[in-house]
């Protein structure tokens, strides 16, 4: 009995035929599409990475522009250009009262803008308020403004006509809403 053994056969090219020969056709045709599929990929793969970073980056900028122009059009100057400043302290019916009066340059119809700055001033009830007075050279006290005050420390802007320089001094006065003279003192200037 004879038995016969099949190898598989060798895909290999015989050392006998030129390695330089073209391979067949039908290889050359396989690997040529197959070269062709990959380039084609790595051409549609890198145009595509191409349009994603392009419309990254619009959408980038597009951002930075809707940033500055609300930040443009949402701009507000609460900057208050001071002149001149007066210190306030508490007298005995405040005595942790602090606070500042801040004047600003004179506007074009002759009024000068004030920043009243307090803290430690209780909050008074519905009837009540606090009246900054300026005090001329001899120390008579004209009435600038009222106003109430919250929790912690409160600022309020204020005018008065014609204040051409820092005035002699500053007064808060705790008063009834009806009251007609001046109330108890409750801060004044720090010097005085």
């Amino acid at each position: 009995m004879t038995l016969a053994v099949h190898w598989p056969r060798s895909t290999r090219i015989p050392a006998s035929e030129d390695a330089s020969s073209p391979p067949k056709r039908s290889e050359a045709r396989g690997t040529a599409d197959k070269l062709a599929a990959r380039n084609g990929q790595a051409t549609q793969s890198g145009q595509s990475n191409w349009r994603r970073e392009v419309a990254l980056l619009a959408l980038v900028l597009l951002g930075i522009t809707i940033f500055f122009a609300g930040y443009a059009a949402g701009r507000h100057d609460n900057t208050f250009r001071t002149s001149w400043y007066s210190p306030l302290r508490g007298t005995s019916a405040a005595p942790l009262t602090v606070g500042s009066v801040q004047g600003g340059p004179i506007d074009p119809v002759g009024n000068t803008p004030l920043l009243v700055t307090v803290r430690g001033l209780r909050i008074l009830p519905a009837n009540e308020r606090y009246v900054l007075y300026v005090l001329d050279a001899k120390r008579v006290p004209s009435r600038c403004g009222a106003f109430s005050i919250g929790e912690g420390t409160t600022q309020v802007k204020l005018s008065y006509p014609g204040l051409p320089k820092e005035p002699h001094g500053w007064k808060i006065a705790r008063e009834r809403r009806d009251a007609t003279g001046i109330g108890k003192i409750v801060a004044r200037t720090a010097w005085r």
